[in-house]
C-alpha cells in the first residue's frame, strides 16, 4: 500500500466520528478530575455506577472473546469458526481490556493513586484478583491474536496453538472472578448469590458474542471477510441460549423475593419489581425477551439488530444488579444520604455519559486501526489493504 492509502483509513467518517467522541470523553473526564466526582451522580449509597457497569461488561466481553477464539480450535463444532478468531482475539485483547481498564481508571477519582493496586496488593482481595486477570487478557490475548495470525501466514502449524487455546479458555472462565466482588458480600443479600459466578459467565459470553455478530456482520458486507448467514444464524442461537439463562436467573430471583415477601433480599425485589426501581426493570426483562427473539432470526440484520438489544439487556442487568442493592442496604448512614438529597434511583449524570462514550470510542478507534493494519481477515497484504479500506468506508456509511 502507498502512503496515501495507508492513510485513508485516519479520513473516514466512522474513524472521525469515534475520534470527536474520544475529545469529548477527554473533556468530560478532565471536567471530573478538577471538579471532583460531585459532577457524577453517585452517592454515599450508590458508589458504584456507570463506570463499574462498563468494565463489567468489557471484562465480560474480553473474555468472552477468548472463549470464542479458543473453542474453534478446541471443540469440532466450532471448528468453522476459525478464520474470525485472529478478530475476536484482538478485539478482546485490546479493545475490550483497553475500555475495561479505562472505566476502572476513572472510577478511582484520582487516577494517579491507581499504583497502590500494586504496592499496596491484597492478595486476599476479589479486586486483586480481577486485576492480575484483567492483565493475564492482555498478554494473552496480545499473544494469542500473534500466534494466529503466524499460523494463518504458514510460519507456524496449527497444532501449535493447542497450549494457547486450552489456557486462553481457561483464563476466559475465570470471569466468574469478577463476581466474587459482589458475591461475597455478606451484607449485599442481593449479591450474595451463588448463582452470580455463572450468571456473570453467561453475560459474558452473550455480550462477547454479540458484539462479534455486530462486528462480522459490518466486515462481512465490507468485504473484509466472507461469513455465510448460517455461521451468523449459528453465533445468535449460542446466544440466545446463554441469554436465556440470564432471564431465568432474572425471574427466577424476582419470582423467589415476591413469593416469600419478607425478609432482606425480598425487601430490595419489592423495589425492583414494585417500587422506584419498577421502571429499570421491566425494560431489561423487555430488552431480554428482545433480544431473545431477535437473535433466532436467520436474516444478518435483524441478528445485528438483536445482538445490539442484547448488549443494552446485559447492560439493564448489571445496572439493575448494583443500584437495586445500593439504594437498599441494610445499615444506613447517618446524616443526608449523599449529593442527591435521598435514594431515588440512579441516572448517569452528562459527565458520565460524556466519559463512558469517550471510553468506547478509543476502544472502537483501536479495534477500526488493528482491522485496517493488522489485515486480521484476508489472505494477503495486497488484497487487505483494500479491503480495509473499503470496510472504513462502508462501516462509516452504514
Amino acid at each position: 500500500m502507498s502512503a496515501k492509502e495507508q492513510r485513508k483509513i485516519f479520513t473516514q467518517p466512522l474513524f472521525i466520528i469515534f475520534a470527536l467522541l474520544t475529545i469529548v470523553g477527554l473533556v468530560c473526564w478532565f471536567l471530573q478530575l478538577t471538579k471532583g466526582l460531585q459532577l457524577t451522580h453517585l452517592n454515599n449509597y450508590n458508589t458504584w455506577g456507570l463506570y463499574i457497569i462498563g468494565f463489567m461488561i468489557f471484562t465480560g466481553i474480553a473474555a468472552g472473546s477468548l472463549i470464542f477464539a479458543s473453542s474453534a480450535y478446541l471443540f469440532p463444532a466450532m471448528a468453522e469458526y476459525k478464520p474470525y478468531t485472529r478478530i475476536a482475539a484482538f478485539v478482546g485483547a485490546i479493545g475490550s481490556v483497553v475500555a475495561a481498564g479505562l472505566f476502572i481508571i476513572v472510577d478511582i477519582g484520582n487516577p494517579e493513586r491507581a499504583w497502590h493496586i500494586i504496592t499496596s496488593a491484597n492478595i486476599a482481595s476479589p479486586m486483586f484478583w480481577d486485576t492480575v486477570i484483567l492483565g493475564t487478557y492482555v498478554i494473552l490475548g496480545i499473544f494469542f491474536t500473534r500466534q494466529l495470525m503466524a499460523v494463518h501466514a504458514g510460519r507456524k502449524e496449527e497444532k501449535s496453538l493447542k497450549g494457547i487455546a486450552v489456557v486462553s479458555f481457561i483464563a476466559g472462565l475465570f470471569v466468574m472472578v469478577t463476581s466474587f466482588v459482589f458475591a461475597l458480600q455478606v451484607a449485599r443479600p442481593l449479591w450474595n448469590n451463588p448463582a452470580e459466578p455463572v450468571s456473570f459467565l453467561a453475560a459474558a459470553l452473550v455480550a462477547a458474542l454479540a458484539l462479534l455478530i455486530i462486528i462480522f456482520t459490518v466486515l462481512n458486507k465490507s468485504g473484509y471477510i466472507d461469513i455465510s448467514q448460517e455461521k451468523l444464524s449459528k453465533l445468535g442461537k449460542l446466544a440466545a441460549v446463554f441469554l436465556f439463562f440470564e432471564l431465568f436467573i432474572v425471574l427466577g430471583e424476582a419470582a423467589i423475593g415476591l413469593y416469600v415477601g419478607s425478609g432482606e433480599e425480598a425487601e430490595i425485589i419489592h423495589w425492583l419489581v414494585k417500587g422506584e426501581g419498577a421502571p429499570f426493570f421491566w425494560v431489561e426483562l423487555i430488552a431480554i425477551v428482545a433480544g431473545l427473539v431477535l437473535l433466532l432470526s436467520k436474516k444478518p440484520g435483524v441478528l445485528a439488530a438483536g445482538s445490539a438489544v442484547s448488549i443494552f439487556a446485559i447492560f439493564m442487568i448489571k445496572y439493575n444488579l448494583l443500584q437495586a442493592q445500593l439504594l437498599n442496604p441494610l445499615i444506613t448512614y447517618a446524616g443526608p444520604p449523599g449529593y442527591g438529597g435521598g435514594e431515588g434511583v440512579y441516572l448517569p449524570s452528562l459527565v458520565e455519559l460524556g466519559v463512558a462514550v469517550g471510553i468506547i470510542s478509543l476502544g472502537a478507534l483501536l479495534v477500526i486501526i488493528g482491522l485496517d493494519k493488522l489485515n486480521l481477515g484476508l489472505r494477503s497484504g495486497k488484497g487487505a489493504g483494500r479491503a480495509a479500506d473499503s470496510f472504513s468506508g462502508k462501516a462509516g456509511q452504514a
